[in-house]
């Protein structure tokens, strides 16, 4: 009877052992889960911060290559000529003129909105003055040949 009553205590000893011993694993992997999950929020925070970093500079370094704040604005001797454009739009022909230019630059070289730019720009393009490239997003536009001949005529 009492080899008996020590059978049954070891065994409930041993099966509570292996009951812990469960529950340690169980908590062990909910652990390394949570941990693997939080790692993959982690890495991808850096990999969205790591290609924003890459674009604004690649965005800098077309804008720094594009040199527009070096330009020198030319005042318009003849107030007549300017009948159809404005100053902003006879400078961005300028710039058109050597470079392809975007929106984004328009905005930057002249402190205005993104949306003015880009209507000043559709505008251009669509009186003739520049013309659009549309393989590249975002777009960009050079200078057509009535540009070149408004720009030949004012100077």
């Amino acid at each position: 009877m009492i080899l008996y009553r020590l059978i049954m205590i070891i065994t409930s000893i041993s099966t509570l052992i292996s009951l812990f011993s469960l529950m340690v694993s169980i908590l062990t992997l909910l652990l390394l889960y949570h941990f693997l999950n939080k790692m993959k929020e982690e890495y991808k925070i850096f990999n969205d911060i790591t290609k924003e970093y890459i674009i604004k500079n690649k965005i800098q370094s077309d804008i720094n290559s594009l040199n527009l704040t070096d330009r020198v604005e030319t005042p318009i001797e003849n107030p007549k000529t300017q009948n159809e454009l404005n100053k902003t739009q006879i400078e961005i022909l300028k710039i058109a003129s050597s470079v392809p230019i975007s929106a984004r630059d328009v905005m930057q070289k002249f402190n205005i909105t993104r949306e003015h730019a880009s209507r000043m720009l559709s505008h251009l393009n669509k009186e003739g003055y520049l013309k659009k490239i549309n393989e590249s997003k975002p777009y960009k536009y050079i200078i057509d040949d009535k540009g070149r001949q408004y720009l030949s005529d004012i100077y």
